[in-house]
């Protein structure tokens, strides 16, 4: 029995274009088989690039609203692969990314990084919107 490219080689030789469509089927079928077996050696691999451990952190939160109000805290945020997921307020209460019970919609919150001239994180800034069914909406921007 010859080696494969040998027997790829010799269909490409065929005279009547037969054996020349058939060596196309042939390699793409080869192809299609293994792209399908590559997902599977790398299936259930997960591979984190955060730039901050997930947790919690103390930030400036800078609060807006489309009623005029603007104030500043300090506040407890909660950070899952480098976005933050909930902001949490001093009364227990808290904002936070996922179902809710008061129909607010809570979006943004992917972090922005600042380094140094040596590439270290020196700071993380982020907005998150917050927006209730009766068309209030909430702009948090937040610094760590």
């Amino acid at each position: 029995m010859g080696s494969p490219m040998l027997f790829i080689y010799s269909l490409s030789k065929g005279t009547d274009g037969h054996n020349i469509i058939f060596m196309k089927k042939f390699l793409f079928i080869l192809l299609l088989g293994l792209f399908n077996f590559l997902p599977i050696t790398i299936q259930g691999q997960f591979v984190s690039y955060n730039q901050i451990k997930n947790g919690n952190y103390t930030a400036a939160v800078y609060y807006s609203s489309t009623t005029g109000q603007k104030s500043t805290y300090e506040l407890i945020v909660t950070v899952t692969n480098d976005v933050v997921t909930a902001i949490h307020f001093g009364n227990n209460g808290s904002v936070h990314s996922g179902y809710n019970n008061s129909g607010y919609t809570y979006s943004g919150g992917k972090l922005s990084f600042s380094r140094d001239y040596q590439g270290n994180i020196t700071g993380a800034s982020t907005t998150v919107k917050v927006t209730y069914p009766n068309g209030t909406t909430q702009y948090f921007q937040i610094e760590l």
